[in-house]
């Protein structure tokens, strides 16, 4: 049976609680050690992302799954990997604002996908993809140059790195589908586009800015966005696969959403190499 994630509220949640017997569900922390031993939502059993795939097998197939992290970007990730990995029968939650939902502190706005019209000609779609591929190797571009000379920093540059590879793959289905052939080449319009939206439909100073100043909680939060970052696109593309009708479009978009799915992978596995102990 296919389930989708559902998203559940703090409030939402102390009532599920109430209403359903523990041995029924299961809430999972798919945060970081560290951060799980500074506290945690009482009941909760820790499984951090990076292991969630390799762990699959320790949670019942029949139970309900409730996840939650800090915010609710990483545990939107487990959720979804969770899903694709198979049918299950219990449902799937994701609880909206993650921890500090739970602890009333104030929600940062989440970001909407509503960038691309059920209308709109493949082409264009996929020009627009590029653009926000593009806005994404600013993001870890700018990063990279704030973190030089470290591991941090780096993994920034192979992620932009990333994020350019993905445009070059868009840019060959969007070269296949347009009318003409393509005026310019990947570089040179890869150049030329300004980057101004991200995934998640945001401009990039809106990202930045949920970043923080606090250079002790900066590090946790610039990979965390980051996951949240791949997984907004993610959800994009195989949104836009789902609702297309064209067997040949859908397949192009779940190429994009397979691709993009691997950048997760690579940032939970820094995730635990940052923060595992």
């Amino acid at each position: 049976m296919s389930r989708n994630v559902i998203n559940i509220f703090p409030d939402e949640l102390e009532e599920f609680r109430t209403k359903t017997r523990e041995r029924n569900y299961l809430l999972i922390d798919v945060r970081q050690p560290r951060e799980y031993a500074e506290g945690h939502i009482p009941g909760a059993q820790l499984i951090p992302l990076p292991e969630i795939e390799n762990r699959i097998g320790e949670l019942g197939s029949e139970q309900n799954l409730i996840l939650y992290c800090r915010t609710g970007g990483r545990s939107a990730v487990a959720a979804a990997l969770i899903k694709d990995i198979g049918p299950r029968q219990g449902m799937i939650y994701n609880l909206v604002g993650g921890i500090a939902g739970w602890e009333g502190k104030e929600l940062k706005d989440i970001p909407h996908l509503e960038l691309f019209p059920r209308d709109m000609p493949l082409a264009q779609t996929l020009y627009r993809a590029m653009n926000m591929e593009k806005g994404a190797w600013l993001f870890y571009r700018d990063l990279a140059q704030e973190y030089a000379g470290t591991e941090l920093g780096d993994m920034l540059k192979d992620l932009g790195g990333m994020e350019e590879g993905h445009a070059k793959s868009i840019f060959t289905y969007w070269s296949k589908h347009r009318k003409a052939p393509a005026p310019e080449s990947f570089e040179a319009l890869f150049e030329r586009l300004d980057g101004k939206i991200m995934e998640g439909g945001k401009p990039i100073s809106a990202w930045m800015a949920r970043l923080g100043k606090n250079p002790d909680d900066r590090k946790l939060r610039l990979l965390e966005l980051a996951c949240e970052i791949e997984y907004y696109a993610y959800d994009l593309y195989r949104g836009l696969a789902k609702r297309d009708a064209d067997p040949e479009a859908a397949t192009t978009y779940m190429l994009l959403a397979e691709q993009e799915k691997a950048h997760v992978r690579v940032i939970s596995k820094a995730l635990n190499q940052a923060f595992g102990a």
